[in-house]
């Protein structure tokens, strides 16, 4: 326990943060990551796995308020808000914070949800979105050398982002904020030996539909802990043993904002940020040398770890979390796209073969550059590497590429002339004098 309130500072924090006051360059990366989570909803929604999760939610019922995007129905803000959570993150291609936490699918789905009903404006979400960012971000950061990798960091941190935003959009006061705080706190889980698996979208969707549980529970009165996050057995004692930086978690508040600043990695690939160095560096020695899968007889890759899922993952989704996959994908098409990861795909003749020349040999640290080499058929050797892919911090992603990004992403569920009204609803945000209009253009397919 320590000597100061840091839950009811942060709380503070949350109800004094206003749009006017947001730094332009805040609200310009705010705007970047919002589009890139709304178009990952939108394409998440037509994957095999939102089949389950739409129907699902369907049949829950609930108060027609709320979006379920691209199903064309509405329901309860806590059910649309878990449901729009699982699409955003299903693809596992939102941007992604330092250290990671998915803070855009655990956050932006409620923000929307609560948004629609109230009929609030777009400069709200960007107030909402920066806080959940900025609240997931510093417990991340100050947890992080204490962190059990056995937990997945949305599960731990996405309650409480999800709260914050949520709290946000409703207008509660510092001490309904507290309360909302409190409750996320008890709503928090997720394991990472679910990755690759369908249950690993859920921890941010389910964050997403906590922060929105816990704020409306607070603003009707519910009670918890007013200082949930430092308190004696709180969270910071359950999760952490007590080991949370508390200076990161609330010093210099207001004087910068994490989605600026560290600001954030853009996936050029659908797969674990960890992939996409990987990736690059083969495509970048695919390119370089004119080569095919079928040249080469072995492909070694130096990199700091092998991924979750090992050599052989067991499906498409498992994919996206082995090194081995993702490089053999890259050399077999010379891309990485959302449907390389389909289990068709991964059960392809040719993909089986072009696995079997896939070595990775784990080395140095993970700020080294991934170092792909290839043994070809004609007995030549050749290397490239990738230090810092296309979209990360230090490699920025132009605009171009971005929309590229997004346009693959919405051209799944939206035709040319919604997708369109979608993007440039989004890049106005701060314009949207009703997210309404925003949402009844995602709510359903129109290709």
């Amino acid at each position: 326990m320590v000597d100061m309130n840091v839950t009811e500072i942060l709380s503070q924090f949350i109800v004094d943060t206003k749009y006017e006051n947001l730094p332009a360059p805040v609200v310009d990366a705010a705007k970047i990551g919002i589009l890139d989570g709304v178009a990952n909803m939108v394409a998440g929604s037509v994957q095999g796995l939102a089949n389950i999760i739409g129907n699902y939610v369907k049949d829950l019922g609930g108060t027609p308020q709320s979006t379920v995007v691209g199903w064309n129905f509405k329901t309860h803000p806590t059910n649309a808000a878990f449901a729009n959570g699982i699409f955003g993150h299903c693809l596992d291609y939102e941007i992604q914070g330092f250290p990671p936490t998915h803070g855009t699918s655990s956050c932006l789905p409620s923000a929307l949800a609560l948004a629609e009903v109230g009929k609030y404006s777009g400069q709200k979400i960007i107030e909402a979105y920066v806080l959940g960012w900025e609240i997931q971000g510093r417990l991340r950061a100050a947890s992080f050398s204490a962190a059990n990798p056995a937990f997945h960091p949305p599960g731990m941190f996405g309650p409480l982002g999800g709260a914050a935003a949520s709290a946000k959009v409703l207008g509660l006061d510092t001490h309904q904020t507290q309360m909302a705080l409190g409750i996320a706190a008890s709503r928090t889980g997720g394991l990472t030996a679910n990755t690759g698996t369908m249950v690993k979208s859920t921890h941010p969707g389910n964050a997403a539909r906590m922060g929105v549980e816990a704020a409306l529970l607070a603003s009707s009165g519910y009670t918890a802990s007013d200082a949930i996050l430092e308190t004696s057995r709180g969270y910071a004692d359950a999760l952490f043993d007590g080991n949370m930086d508390w200076d990161i978690v609330i010093g210099g508040l207001g004087a910068s904002y994490r989605i600026s600043d560290p600001g954030f990695d853009i996936k050029r690939f659908p797969a674990q940020v960890y992939m996409q160095n990987p990736i690059e560096a083969v495509l970048n020695l695919r390119n370089k040398y004119g080569l095919t899968a079928d040249m080469v007889q072995e492909l070694v890759l130096k990199t700091s770890g092998r991924g979750h899922s090992g050599s052989l993952p067991k499906t498409g989704l498992d994919g996206k979390f082995s090194v081995e996959y993702c490089a053999a994908s890259a050399l077999l098409d010379g891309e990485v796209v959302i449907d390389s990861f389909t289990d068709d795909k991964r059960f392809s003749q040719a993909m089986e073969q072009t696995l079997n020349k896939i070595k990775v040999e784990p080395d140095g640290l993970d700020s080294d550059p991934v170092v792909a080499t290839a043994l070809l058929h004609d007995g030549r050797r050749v290397s490239d590497e990738c230090g810092k892919f296309t979209g990360s911090a230090g490699n920025p992603m132009g605009h171009q590429l971005r929309m590229a990004k997004v346009w693959d992403c919405t051209s799944r569920v939206l035709d040319d002339s919604s997708g369109t009204t979608m993007v440039n609803l989004v890049e106005d945000m701060e314009n949207i004098g009703d997210i309404s209009t925003l949402m009844s253009i995602i709510s359903q397919k129109t290709v």
